[in-house]
């Protein structure tokens, strides 16, 4: 990336001069430090930083003052050298965010002689942001990829926006992700920026060097002992001949490691450099052992505490076979369950999973730390219910994105404690114990990066249930489902997330309803933020609800970086259930808003979130305080 003010300057080499400086003065430190007693660092302040705060430039520093919350502690000592170096990474901090006439300047040490200490004092001027004037692309354009105008408007680097080092990196690695995604594993992309210093403006160009398209050569596995080759390779999305594509090595990865016998998968080119020969690949796999004995304790407001035990056995019998024993419990439901996953079953990209089930669920009082208001009532209908049964299920992907299943659910649900009392003869039908015999059909469009965490893409989810009485169900029924989600990033860490879902239930034959275990029910950490969860739609006559026959609930919710590993989002949820099926009624839906706080981890984000309900009516809460793990949708 070079810049050119009355002559041509290379931004590359500024940011790799000021890097260099950095760390060959900071390898300096462990050795000079003992070799004489500095004076120790009291404080250092900062004078002109508006764009950063002290307390983001004193991490930056190797010097680090005495602690003030822990002030029996002590600080760095003071060393000329590293102050110097430290001088150059503020410089380059500010450098890499636009800063390019940026000044940072010692001021005077103040040295205290009798205490042994010494206050630092650093200036800075930071100077105007340069902003991108343009963005352009040159070089060699294939065809493969898409027309221009879209590819620039997928690079973080934009006109009016700052000149990031962060967005100029990006900018380079999207363009060389679609040159390689079109088969051009070896192209290169070569940024050249020009700078008007008077005006703070840059001109930025990405000359594009594709070079000639590239196939697949060899491809190997290397360590796996346990699993068969074949398993594995039944994964893989590559094929030797095919064209390059840096988005298939990398589904052909997630692939191996969805297998879940292995800790880790890593791609790997062998022969990078060699410019006209096919790109061999290695897929280098650590493996799991063969069994596993997991234990974990977790919180939320819903269901209070719970904890899961889960014994697995991997690798029956070398094809990446597993079964499961799982327990959870929690205040709200208990459950055992047994699991067969077969990978491969008839053709490749299928898979097969068989379960079976016991699981209690019972009404429960809220625990207190789940409200905000200790009034409020049960978050389960006014029943327990007991179901035994087992489902198989297989599935197809059928692109990287697209996947479908069908499968077989057959349960036993034995209703306890229902308050009959309350429920009309019309809804009497829908406590009966039943025995079910469900055929599920279910698509998946996918396009979502991330299972945990989403920060861009797409996911459209549709499934369609049956039973007949012709078929052991004591019912006839036919329920349908769709729900579409949508992640957009906004730019400075920000994203815009939807949801939308619809459903419906229609009884025919000799059935007049449904039973409880068939039926929606909407309102909750996952569904309207504010209602406690299931309480929204038909009651009876002591106010707990029945679930209806049709649904309809959404959410918005914008989501921004705080500091660290801290976010926050604001959110409106809306919804509601229907007696009647295929009946949705927009001036009856729902409303809640408010504000929620993330923090993230390995295994997800912990959320608060703090619901208000808009329409509120007689009897109803203020809100509700939910506190769980993983984001809302």
């Amino acid at each position: 990336m070079f810049i050119r003010r009355s002559h041509r300057v290379s931004l590359c080499i500024v940011w790799c001069v000021l890097s260099v400086a950095c760390a060959s003065q900071g390898d300096n430190l462990s050795s000079t430090r003992h070799l004489q007693p500095f004076p120790e660092v009291l404080r250092i302040t900062f004078v002109g930083n508006t764009h950063f705060s002290s307390r983001t430039l004193r991490q930056a520093m190797e010097t680090q003052q005495r602690p003030v919350l822990l002030p029996w502690r002590h600080g760095e000592s003071y060393n000329p050298p590293t102050l110097d170096a430290d001088l150059l990474r503020l410089q380059k901090l500010y450098f890499d965010q636009g800063f390019l006439a940026c000044i940072v300047r010692l001021e005077p040490v103040h040295e205290n002689l009798p205490q042994h200490t010494v206050a630092i004092r650093i200036g800075i001027e930071e100077g105007p942001r340069t902003l991108v004037r343009t963005v352009a692309l040159a070089g060699t354009y294939p065809p493969a990829l898409p027309p221009a105008t879209q590819l620039l408007a997928l690079l973080p680097l934009r006109p009016k926006q700052p000149l990031t080092k962060e967005d100029f990196e990006r900018s380079k690695a999207v363009i060389l992700s679609h040159l390689r995604n079109a088969g051009y594993a070896r192209a290169q992309v070569l940024p050249h920026t020009t700078v008007e210093p008077g005006q703070h403006t840059a001109e930025v160009v990405f000359t594009m060097e594709p070079g000639t398209e590239t196939v697949f050569g060899s491809i190997a596995l290397q360590g796996a002992r346990q699993v068969d080759e074949q398993a594995i390779r039944r994964h893989l999305s590559i094929r030797e001949g095919q064209r390059v594509s840096e988005q298939a090595i990398a589904a052909s990865a997630d692939a191996i490691y969805h297998l879940g016998m292995f800790q880790a998968v890593t791609p790997r080119t062998l022969n990078p450099e060699a410019m006209e020969e096919p790109l061999d690949i290695v897929f280098e796999v650590i493996e799991r052992k063969p069994r596993s004995l997991q234990f974990g304790l977790g919180y939320s407001t819903t269901e209070g505490f719970r904890t899961e035990v889960q014994w697995t056995y991997r690798n029956l019998s070398r094809g990446a076979q597993q079964v499961s024993l799982a327990g959870r419990l929690s205040a709200l439901e208990q459950t055992l369950e047994a699991r067969l996953v077969l990978p491969y079953v008839f053709f490749e990209r299928t898979a097969l999973a068989s379960t079976l089930f016991v699981r209690n669920e019972q009404e429960i009082d809220l625990n207190p730390v789940g409200t905000a208001f200790p009034s409020q009532r049960a978050t389960q209908p006014a029943f327990d219910v007991l179901s035994l049964g087992t489902e198989t299920r297989v599935e197809h992907r059928w692109t990287d994105t697209l996947t479908g299943s069908a499968g077989l659910r057959l349960s036993r649900s034995d209703f306890r404690h229902v308050n009959r009392a309350a429920l009309r003869a019309i809804e009497q039908e829908i406590a009966a114990d039943n025995l079910l015999l469900i055929q599920g059909l279910e698509g998946q469009w996918n396009t979502s990066d991330s299972l945990l965490n989403p920060s861009r893409g797409m996911v459209l989810r549709g499934r369609v249930e049956h039973a007949h009485t012709a078929l052991l169900s004591d019912v006839s029924f036919l329920k349908f489902t769709l729900e579409e989600r949508h992640y957009l990033p906004l730019g400075w860490g920000a994203l815009l997330a939807t949801r939308f879902k619809i459903g419906g239930i229609y009884a025919y034959g000799a059935s007049t309803d449904v039973p409880f275990n068939v039926r929606f029910f909407a309102g909750g950490a996952g569904s309207v933020r504010g209602f406690p969860l299931n309480r929204l739609g038909p009651q009876n006559t002591d106010r707990d609800p029945i679930g209806g026959l049709s649904l309809l609930d959404g959410s918005v919710e914008l989501r921004f970086p705080l500091a660290g590993e801290f976010a926050a989002v604001v959110f409106a949820d809306f919804g509601n259930v229907f007696r009647a099926p295929w009946t949705y009624r927009w001036e009856n839906l729902r409303y809640a808003i408010g504000p929620g706080l993330r923090y993230n981890t390995p295994v997800g984000p912990l959320r608060l979130d703090v619901g208000v309900i808009v329409n509120r009516r007689s009897g109803e809460e203020f809100g509700r305080v939910e506190f769980s793990i993983g984001q809302a949708f």
